[in-house]
């Protein structure tokens, strides 16, 4: 499917799911989509530490107090912003596993999508993934609760599925490996996007690691 094709399709939903609302729910939501967009520009454009809030109320068209309905604190609307982006891909990551192959090929598989998206912008990711450590509010708690799940959700079953067809031979409880091979590679994350590891050298220590978690 061509890019034009998809997004046509996804404004056609965007129109649909506008239709099947009431005219408040409607102007909410337009408003939301204006904010969020607003606030996605300026970020990348001047940097989330330059960028105020005063900046995205102008550039949204919104005063102060509706942008405050929205979003209670800058960093919560980063959050906000980049969630949809972060869950999006996590499903693609997970969709671009190839079934029958090594357990650890396909956890670097879903972790290959992860790094690409976050060396699009290693400043604006480092920023993003500050918030998302500290749940500081209950919005933002709720976003890192969704995110978070979509993610362990998915290496849960990477991990079930090949303890069935006999790929993994360790026992472990699926939790707890789902758990610890995501902090393998957060850790391993902050390390590459704060300047402490290159990219290869990134990728060669979480295979590594993975390795040693898996035997």
């Amino acid at each position: 499917m061509t890019g034009d094709s998809t997004m046509r399709n996804a404004q056609d939903r965007d129109e649909s799911d506008l239709a099947s609302m009431g005219l408040r729910e409607r102007k909410k939501l337009i408003r939301l989509q204006r904010i969020v967009a607003a606030a996605r520009q300026l970020f990348i454009d001047k940097g989330f530490t330059t960028t105020t809030i005063q900046d995205i109320a102008a550039q949204a068209d919104v005063g102060l107090g509706t942008l405050y309905l929205y979003a209670k604190s800058k960093e919560d609307l980063l959050v906000l912003v980049f969630k949809d982006d972060i869950l999006k891909m996590i499903d693609e990551s997970y969709a671009a596993i190839i079934p029958g192959e090594p357990l650890i090929d396909q956890l670097m598989a879903f972790f290959d999508g992860h790094i690409n998206y976050h060396l699009k912008d290693q400043t604006l990711s480092r920023t993003v993934l500050k918030e998302l450590s500290f749940s500081t509010t209950e919005q933002r708690r709720q976003d890192i609760d969704q995110i978070m799940n979509s993610t362990y959700a998915k290496l849960m079953k990477l991990i079930e599925r090949a303890r069935r067809d006999g790929r993994l031979d360790k026992e472990v409880y699926t939790g707890t490996m789902a758990w610890s091979t995501f902090a393998l590679y957060y850790h391993l994350l902050q390390g590459f996007l704060c300047g402490f590891h290159t990219e290869v050298e990134f990728r060669k220590s979480l295979r590594n690691a993975l390795a040693a978690l898996l035997t």
